[in-house]
Formats: structure tokens, C-alpha cells, sequence
């Protein structure tokens, strides 16, 4: 009989550990923009402005077994204003031709999804990794950009990264790093409810966020469950797989031990997980989308299990210590 009953037990305990067919989504990387970035900016002092690294710009499509269809992040709306900010900001060379400037060969998302016929009215909610502007959908700087034409979706946003940001506007001024137009229309969407603040936890079963504030206070992971595993979108607090893999952390960062504490925590939730890291700009990505279709993500696989050791190798001999946890 207890044998029978441990049997039960065990069965049973197997049963819950796999998901509901209804936790289960599709996920589809948007290549979105692309540009050069000197690798002095991205990495900090010590590597050469004349060492450029290609920056993959991406939205992710989550699409779940009930129709619902979710936006992660959305990349530049236009490309003017975009570049000259940037240059401004000293990461685009002012250069003939503009070598290093956003191009978007693949379009923008509304292109994306206009391949695929979905129409802009189905998306219900826009996830935001963080408020930068080439993650939030910059325009011109004079309203919201990409997301002011989401009519019914829902924004989801950083709690902490809200809340540090609203404190210091005053007089109708932002006085932080938040885009001006872009924060005030995210303050609209409070008064109309359509703000979903929110750092940790499930947004939608199988569709989870994971505050990690190193690269930005707004900044989150966001951990889609695939019929391949789970996917964690690391936010900008790994740019690309190859820096993790060799410990070298991006230059922008709230502080030096969050963005170490950020990594270490983005690590262990793929470990634990199972799961592929699935870093923002990474140029492998897409190749793996045009090589493998909808298995993208074993085609990556093997890059993030190969990133994420390296790190943990490393990460002892990093200048700041690193714990299991936050």
C-alpha cells in the first residue's frame, strides 16, 4: 500500500510539474532596427571608440493559446529623431553616411504585424522591458510614439522604475531619464487605467516579469513559457551573448554591484528554469529565426547554455561580489 501511495504521490507530482495547455505561448522575435555601437559607450572605459558592435533592435510577439496577443517592447516608431538623439548623446559617430545610425531593413513592428494580418487593435497589452527610447518606441519626441497606436492595449511597466521616475517630476517636468512626450502619455494611461505596474510575478499564466534594476530602475526580464521551454528576455542587462559569456558588464547601469546582482539573478532564473536567456540586442537571434523558423530558440539554445557558463566561471573573479539571490 505505500508503496502504491508513493507511486500515486510521484505521478502525481509529475502531472503538476508540467504546464497547462493554456500556459503555453508562442514567441516570435521582431527584428526591428539595427545599428552600430562604439564599444567604449556599450562597455566603458578601456575599449575603443573605433570598435563597433552590432546592435540588434528587437520586439517580441507573444501569442497565447486563447488569441492573446502581446507586444515586448516595440523598437523606434521613426528613425530621424531616434538617430540624432543618439548621436547627440555621443553613441552614433557624426560620420558620412551615417554608418552607425538605426536602420530598420526589416521594418518597424506595425510591419511585422501587418505580414502576419494582425491587426494593432488585437494587441492587448505592451510589456516594457525598460523606458529607453529605442525599446519604447521613440517618434519624435512629441507624444507617446508606437504605443500611442495600441488603442486597446494595456502597458505594463516597471513599479520601482514608475515610482523613481514620478518622484522627480516636477512642474510638469520629468527632470529624470524618462522621455518627456513618452511619460506623459504613460501618465494618461494611469488616469485611464490602461498602467499595469508591476516588478515581479505573473502578468498572464505563462507570461511572467522579474525586476532586475541594473541596467535601468525600470529595467525587467520578461519569461514567456514555450512549448520549447521558457524564454527569459534579459532586459538591456545583457546586451548580447558574448559579453556575458566573458564577464564584461554594459557601461550603463544604476550601479555596478545591481547590474552584477541583475546578471547573477537573470542566470540562476534560466538554470532553474531550464530556460534560454534571450539578451536584447543579440545579432544571433534573428540569424536563428531565419535559419530555424519557429525553432529559434534550440537554435540558441546552445549559445545561452554556453554564455551562461562562462559567467558562472568568471563571475568569482569579477571586481563585485555576487550572491544566489537578490
Amino acid at each position: 500500500m505505500r508503496r502504491v501511495a508513493a507511486l500515486f504521490c510521484l505521478l502525481a507530482s509529475c502531472a503538476t510539474a508540467q504546464p497547462a495547455a493554456e500556459d503555453v505561448w508562442t514567441l516570435t522575435p521582431l527584428h526591428v532596427g539595427i545599428c552600430g555601437i562604439g564599444a567604449d559607450h556599450a562597455l566603458g572605459d578601456g575599449h575603443s571608440p573605433d570598435e563597433r558592435l552590432p546592435f540588434v533592435i528587437y520586439s517580441y510577439l507573444a501569442q497565447g493559446p486563447n488569441g492573446e496577443v502581446v507586444l515586448i517592447d516595440l523598437g523606434p516608431k521613426s528613425l530621424e529623431y531616434t538617430n540624432d538623439m543618439f548621436r547627440r548623446h555621443g553613441f552614433f559617430r557624426d560620420l558620412p553616411g551615417r554608418p552607425d545610425d538605426v536602420r530598420q531593413p526589416h521594418g518597424t513592428v506595425f510591419d511585422h504585424l501587418a505580414r502576419r494580418g494582425i491587426p494593432r487593435e488585437r494587441v492587448s497589452r505592451i510589456v516594457f522591458t525598460h523606458f529607453h527610447a529605442d525599446h519604447h518606441g521613440m517618434h519624435d519626441a512629441k507624444d507617446g510614439g508606437a504605443a500611442e497606436d495600441f488603442p486597446n492595449a494595456k502597458l505594463s511597466v516597471s513599479r520601482k522604475g514608475w515610482d523613481w521616475n514620478l518622484a522627480r517630476r516636477k512642474d510638469g517636468r520629468w527632470n529624470s531619464y524618462l522621455d518627456w512626450a513618452f511619460g506623459d502619455f504613460l501618465l494618461r494611461a494611469e488616469r485611464d487605467g490602461r498602467l499595469e505596474p508591476i516588478d515581479d510575478g505573473p502578468i498572464l499564466p505563462g507570461l511572467e516579469v522579474m525586476y532586475l534594476g541594473g541596467h535601468s530602475v525600470c529595467s525587467r526580464a520578461v519569461k514567456v513559457r514555450t512549448a520549447r521551454g521558457w524564454a527569459v528576455i534579459t532586459s538591456d542587462d545583457v546586451y548580447r551573448y558574448d559579453l556575458l559569456e566573458k564577464g564584461v558588464p554594459g557601461r550603463l547601469h544604476t550601479t555596478p554591484e545591481n547590474l552584477a546582482l541583475a546578471t547573477d539573478r537573470l542566470v540562476e532564473a534560466a538554470r532553474a528554469s531550464g530556460g534560454v536567456l534571450v539578451p536584447l540586442h543579440e545579432p544571433a537571434v534573428w540569424e536563428a529565426v531565419e535559419a530555424a523558423g519557429d525553432a529559434w530558440l534550440d537554435r540558441v539554445r546552445p549559445l545561452s547554455d554556453r554564455a551562461i557558463a562562462g559567467y558562472r566561471a568568471r563571475r568569482d573573479r569579477l571586481r563585485v561580489p555576487v550572491t544566489e539571490g537578490r
